[in-house]
């Protein structure tokens, strides 16, 4: 039986003051799929959020020990064809922008199968991933993995192995990280004197804003925004120079922070303050934002539930269509069950046959979802809703997708 640690401290200050706002109720980890013949045997975790009135870092008030998370971790990234181009695009800006050259170290914090550094292509780079769970077996030939949670020993591993670091990507990885000190610490013996090390991860104030409470699991514990972030980097030799708002990231909208060693002298961009002064009149030191934000999630949930129960009260089928963690959240948080979405297309052939976590959903091949044909199927990865209503086939036979997030609606 393994069981959640309540945190007393704030992650990045230290400050004992936290505010619990939200709470999404008890749930398993949202990555953790199961045979059917392992539902008996699930557990749950407080999935609680709080803010410190010192730095205000938004972070989950529980934490799940990593083994429980990572170790049979089922998502494999390359089977999204909307994340391969995402991060196709991000590793194509990376190497211009920073003059990477034959040679170069490049590092990937949380690589999964390799996508980012895939991207890269294949000019020379000596690409590097650490990935702690199975799938990391999965990456290209020439990445090199090391299989482990990132920290000082890892980042002396691939310094004696390899060199230091021109860039150090953590993409969707950051916020995961309980000891995030000693995390950081590992990037200032890895990172070259010049290289960067870039943070990409959903923005707590689109979080707040759009009511993107699906993006909250066990895995990511602290929700960023630039207020607690900066300082935090600074107290570790890390300035941040640049930073900015993607609308499109790998589980919504997100931030992304390019920072180096503070002897490296790069000019700092005036996105830098013009964020930290955008973030101050948000009220990111305000409990007002994070209480009316706790409200509105509860509604969005109600309106769910009954554009649901009225498309099933009227005889329609429904499915769900995509199975990535954070549908799970949703999923849980809402109460639907088999009873309401009978099925789950996931084109992740490790998933299939398996069911979702805590809502133990049946999840089955795209071919055999075409076959059944329901009239409706909530997309639960909601945030590349364009990218499935341009290129889904499930449309083109006239399916409809219900989609969750910020609004539930119908299209198309």
């Amino acid at each position: 039986m393994i069981a959640s640690r309540a945190i007393t401290a704030c992650r990045y200050c230290g400050s004992g003051d936290l505010t619990p706002f939200l709470s999404l109720g008890a749930q398993p980890p949202s990555n953790s799929f199961l045979r059917p013949e392992q539902i008996a045997s699930e557990q749950r975790f407080p999935l609680d959020v709080g803010v410190c009135a010192s730095c205000h870092l938004v972070q989950l008030l529980d934490t799940v020990p990593p083994d429980a998370i990572f170790d049979d971790y089922l998502y494999r990234s390359s089977s999204s064809k909307a994340l391969v181009a995402h991060y196709g695009a991000l590793a194509a800006r990376l190497r211009e922008r920073f003059h990477l050259q034959p040679g170069d170290v490049v590092v990937d914090i949380g690589a999964n199968d390799g996508i980012l550094l895939n991207g890269y292509g294949a000019d020379g780079l000596v690409k590097v991933g650490v990935e702690p769970s199975k799938v990391g077996a999965l990456a290209p030939p020439d990445i090199h993995v090391i299989k482990a949670f990132f920290g000082p020993d890892a980042a002396t591993q691939i310094v004696r192995t390899w060199g230091r670091a021109k860039v150090v990507t953590a993409t969707n990885v950051f916020p995961h990280v309980d000891d995030i000190s000693t995390f950081t610490h590992g990037l200032a013996q890895l990172l070259d004197p010049a290289g960067v090390f870039v943070i990409e991860a959903p923005y707590l104030i689109d979080l707040i804003d759009q009511t993107l409470f699906d993006t909250i699991y066990h895995e990511h514990l602290a929700y960023l925004s630039l207020t607690p972030l900066a300082p935090f980097l600074a107290r570790h030799g890390l300035t941040v120079f640049d930073v900015e708002r993607v609308p499109f990231g790998a589980s919504g909208p997100a931030i992304r922070v390019f920072s180096a060693p503070a002897g490296a002298a790069r000019p700092v961009s005036d996105a830098v303050g013009d964020m930290l002064a955008a973030e101050k009149e948000w009220g990111v030191d305000s409990l007002d934002a994070y209480r009316s934000y706790a409200r509105k999630v509860e509604a969005v949930k109600e309106r769910l539930l009954v554009l649901l129960q009225r498309l099933a009260a009227s005889g329609a089928r429904i499915g769900g269509y995509g199975a990535p963690a954070k549908g799970n959240t949703l999923l849980n948080y809402a109460g639907i069950t088999p009873a309401l979405i009978g099925y789950i297309a996931e084109a992740n052939p490790v998933k299939q046959g398996l069911v979702t976590p805590g809502s133990h959903v049946p999840i089955i091949s795209d071919e055999e979802f075409l076959e059944r044909m329901p009239e409706y199927a909530l997309l639960l990865p909601w945030n590349y809703a364009e990218f499935f209503l341009k290129n889904s086939e499930y449309v083109r036979r006239g399916g409809k997708f219900v989609i969750p997030i910020p609004e539930p609606s119908i299209a198309p």
